[in-house]
C-alpha cells in the first residue's frame, strides 16, 4: 500500500489508500478534543502527558500552537489522522526527536475506541515512517508500548519494527500507577527500505 506526500516549508500533508495525516491547525482544535473527552480514561495509561493537559478546548486550542511551534523548528511532528471516508478525525500520531538535529526519532499514536481494530494504525504508521526516513532523513525510529498492549505490539511487528528491549521504568508516568514493563521497537532506514517501500 503506497502513500503519497505532499509538502511545503509549512505543511506536510500524508495520504495513503484509506486516510489523510495531516499536521495540526486551530481549525482541529474542537475534534481533537472531542476525541481525547471521549477516550480519556482508556488512553490515560499510555498518554497521561497528552490526557492531562487537554483538560477544555482551550487546552487543545493551546496545545495545537505548541504543535505547530515544535514542528517548524523541526522537535516534534504531530499529526491528526482522517479517514478519507467520511472525514472523520480518528486519532493523532506523532515523530519526535531524540535529540535535536540527531537522525533519531520516536514514534507515537493513539486513535479512537470507534478505529481500532481495522487497520488504521499500521496504514498511517508505515505512512510516518516513509516521512520519516525520506523526508527527515531518520536513520533510526523507536516505537515503545507496554508489554500487555498486544495491539501495539502488532503494528509494530507488521511495520517492519524489531523488538531491541524490555523495561521497567524507575518512576510511573502515571503519578496514581505502578510503573509498567515496556517493550522497545525499533525500525531502521535500512530495514525501512524492504518493508516500507
Amino acid at each position: 500500500m503506497q502513500s503519497s506526500l505532499t509538502t511545503s516549508a509549512t505543511s506536510t500533508e500524508l495520504s495513503t489508500e484509506r486516510l489523510w495525516i495531516r499536521p495540526y491547525t486551530q481549525e482541529m482544535a474542537l475534534e481533537f478534543w472531542q476525541l481525547l473527552q471521549k477516550n480519556r480514561e482508556r488512553l490515560m495509561p499510555d498518554f497521561p502527558d497528552r490526557t492531562t493537559a487537554v483538560i477544555s478546548l482551550e487546552d487543545a486550542q493551546n496545545r495545537l500552537r505548541v504543535f505547530t511551534s515544535q514542528h517548524k523548528v523541526g522537535d516534534m511532528y504531530s499529526f491528526g489522522i482522517w479517514r478519507k471516508e467520511g472525514g472523520e478525525y480518528i486519532g493523532d500520531i506523532t515523530l519526535r526527536r531524540l535529540a535535536r538535529g540527531k537522525p533519531f526519532a520516536e514514534v507515537g499514536y493513539y486513535l479512537g475506541a470507534q478505529a481500532e481494530g481495522k487497520g488504521f494504525a499500521t496504514e498511517a504508521l508505515k505512512a510516518i515512517m516513509r516521512y520519516a526516513f525520506q523526508v527527515l532523513h531518520m536513520e533510526a525510529v523507536n516505537l515503545r508500548c507496554a508489554e500487555e498492549n498486544n495491539r501495539s505490539q502488532g503494528v509494530a511487528k507488521r511495520s517492519g519494527f524489531t523488538l531491541i528491549k524490555s523495561y521497567t521504568p524507575v518512576v510511573s508516568d502515571h503519578p496514581t500507577l505502578p510503573p509498567r514493563p515496556l517493550q522497545v521497537y525499533q525500525l531502521k532506514k535500512e530495514d525501512a527500505m524492504v518493508t516500507l517501500l
